[in-house]
């Protein structure tokens, strides 16, 4: 059974995205009958950083100045340390992610991801985890920080690092199949 059909996912993403964290959800995300679109302040590829080098290549479907919150029916943030340090210091970005806390559509962020979440200034309140080195962060920006393989709070989906991957791929597709969250 395809639990996502009909569902439009978006991968918010810049170069330097952990690999597996954004082609282990994808995959998951596709299986379950998702239509994704990645979207990036970069024009044609993104790369990713496989553990200790650079990676593979991926087109990027989606410049952000032209993607709207209206389009997707949920989002994703891979890790990474470039990656989400990048998209926190984007303006666009961090409206784009801004307008999915603010619609209820559900959100899935893994390892370093929520670095971009914090930028928005809505986190006050919400149970998430992350990879250690932010913990702080989160903390600071009002989340309650736990240490667990996979965290739900009203449709936000956190986990902690590539080896969260299975728990984190099925509560993101679940949470992605119930839609919008009431706040």
């Amino acid at each position: 059974m395809q639990k996502l059909s009909n569902k439009r996912v978006a991968i918010l993403s810049e170069t330097g995205f952990e690999e597996s964290e954004l082609t282990s959800p994808k995959a998951a995300l596709e299986e379950a009958g998702a239509m994704v679109t990645i979207i990036s302040p970069q024009k044609e590829t993104i790369r990713s950083w496989d553990q200790d080098n650079w990676g593979i290549e991926l087109k990027v479907d989606k410049d952000i100045s032209e993607a709207s919150v209206s389009d997707y029916d949920a989002l994703l943030l891979p890790g990474g340390v470039m990656n989400p340090d990048k998209l926190r210091s984007n303006k666009e970005a961090v409206e784009f992610v801004k307008s999915f806390l603010e619609s209820g559509k559900p959100i899935a962020a893994i390892c370093h991801g929520p670095q971009t979440l914090i930028e928005t200034g809505m986190l006050n309140g919400k149970e998430m985890t992350s990879y250690p080195s932010i913990k702080t962060d989160l903390i600071n920006a009002g989340v309650n920080w736990v240490d667990k393989e996979v965290v739900v709070d009203n449709g936000l989906v956190t986990s902690r690092s590539p080896k969260d991957l299975e728990a984190f791929n099925r509560k993101m597709t679940e949470e992605f199949a119930e839609g919008i969250h009431k706040q």
